[in-house]
């Protein structure tokens, strides 16, 4: 004779395979909770490190060294960044600027424009990940009406629903200090 199983053991079986399945989604969502707060906590120290840089004292000597410090300051301001944040590194890219940059997008245009594209990539769920150094070969360094300028290509690899690549070239200007001070720049359509 057959033993019928109790119908009592079928439903602590299911609730006993409903648990484990909760307590596995708990564990994911906490790591990735903790995955994004590291993240986060990375982002800050980075930005932190960028706000503390003394362009008085050390300002980047190359044309290269200014459009990569332009390009990672960049990444920054659209990784996600708090209100705070953005307005502190957006005052600091402009001490990267020419004088010339800075008086065709004056300040306050300068944030109302930033804001705005910012809000777009967000949302979008765009992000930009990383920042390359390209092209070197193609860099240039000339006199113009005894001006020295200098070009410098770099990578943007841009994050939304797949990856993606932007390439600009930094046009760039020597001041009178010495300085090489970002010009403006334009995207160059991949091939």
């Amino acid at each position: 004779m057959r033993k019928r199983k109790n119908p009592m053991s079928y439903v602590l079986a299911i609730s006993f395979v409903i648990l484990i399945v909760m307590v596995f989604l708990y564990l994911g969502r906490w790591q990735k909770e903790n995955k994004m707060k590291e993240d986060s906590l990375e982002k800050l120290t980075e930005v932190e490190k960028v706000l503390a840089l003394d362009f008085e004292k050390d300002f980047p000597k190359t044309p290269k060294e200014v459009a990569k410090l332009h390009g990672d300051m960049t990444r920054l301001l659209y990784s996600g960044l708090e209100d705070d944040e953005v307005k502190d590194l957006a005052k600091k890219i402009r001490e990267l600027c020419d004088e010339e940059l800075l008086n065709n997008n004056p300040e306050e245009q300068y944030f109302n424009n930033l804001y705005t594209d910012l809000s777009l990539w967000k949302e979008l769920g765009r992000k930009i990940e990383n920042v390359f150094v390209v092209n070197e070969d193609k860099e240039e360094t000339k006199v113009v009406d005894g001006v020295q300028h200098a070009t410098a290509f770099i990578s943007f690899t841009i994050v939304e629903k797949g990856k993606t690549s932007e390439l600009r070239r930094y046009i760039m200007r020597k001041n009178d200090d010495g300085k090489w001070k970002v010009l403006g720049w334009e995207h160059i359509p991949q091939d």
